[in-house]
């Protein structure tokens, strides 16, 4: 009888054995969860202090190619307003008569100076570039920054658009440049512009007068053709026109995203 009872004293011990180890298998189960739930919270903590340090170096940057941006723009808009004025005065002159020679010297001179080319602004668009490809364009967490790069990079597709547009306004007016005007006069002129095409085409038409030698300067009386080169001036004259309103358009988008990036982030111009 003593045994039996004795045996039965021994199981209860053990359970109390077993009911111990049990609480402690479960707290050590649980300190090993709370440790890997702690880990993985620092390795988040650390993974979200790099995405910043990552964002706000992608922001600074950002500043830099606007800033650059804002100067091209301010460059290039300059320099299609004279190209633009000259071209107005080119339209005046191709309202007028044709017999003239001193006229046709003048319409000459404005159409070899002021429809040789024309200023196209190059963006800096690494910045982007990155944020786009890398996959890191996430990494922007305030919402007002994130629509104004979105705003400005379809802003950027804009202006490419206007430039394909007055491109093809440009190479229409150019093929009846040459079947309305002897171009073998302008080899002087084109020379020269070559030399330095950004500075040169901007150079007045005095600069251009010792250039272009006498002679017959129309290629064809046809009043029909001059009619025809008119018309096609006046539309690359509009393309070139809305081009450098899109110009300025972008420009303002660049200064008020310049202005989201220091505000929201604290970051120096």
């Amino acid at each position: 009888m003593l045994h039996f009872f004795k045996g039965i004293r021994q199981g209860l011990v053990k359970g109390e054995a077993m009911d111990r180890y049990l609480k402690y298998a479960i707290g050590e189960i649980v300190l090993v969860v709370i440790g890997i739930l702690i880990a993985l919270q620092i390795d988040s903590w650390n993974d979200d202090r790099l995405d910043r340090i990552q964002e706000r170096a992608y922001l600074a940057s950002m500043l830099t190619d606007l800033n650059e941006d804002i100067r091209e723009i301010d460059k290039v808009v300059d320099g299609n307003l004279i190209l633009l004025k000259g071209i107005d005065d080119l339209l005046s002159l191709l309202s007028g008569p044709q017999a003239d020679p001193e006229y046709q010297r003048k319409l000459f001179l404005h159409s070899v100076v002021y429809t040789y080319w024309y200023l196209e602004a190059g963006f800096s668009e690494l910045t982007m570039t990155q944020l786009k490809y890398s996959g890191d364009l996430q990494l922007i967490r305030d919402n007002l920054v994130m629509e104004g790069l979105l705003r400005y990079e379809q802003g950027l597709a804009d202006c490419r658009h206007q430039y394909d547009e007055m491109v093809n306004y440009f190479h229409v007016a150019e093929a009846t440049q040459k079947r309305f005007l002897d171009l073998r006069l302008a080899k002087r002129s084109v020379e020269f512009i070559e030399e330095n095409p950004v500075a040169n085409i901007l150079a007045p038409p005095e600069q251009f007068e010792p250039l272009v030698p006498e002679g017959r300067y129309l290629a064809s009386d046809d009043p029909l053709l001059q009619l025809v080169y008119y018309g096609d001036i006046l539309w690359y004259r509009t393309a070139l026109s809305n081009t450098v309103w899109f110009l300025n358009q972008q420009k303002a988008m660049a200064i008020e995203l310049s202005r989201l990036i220091r505000e929201r982030y604290g970051l120096a111009p």
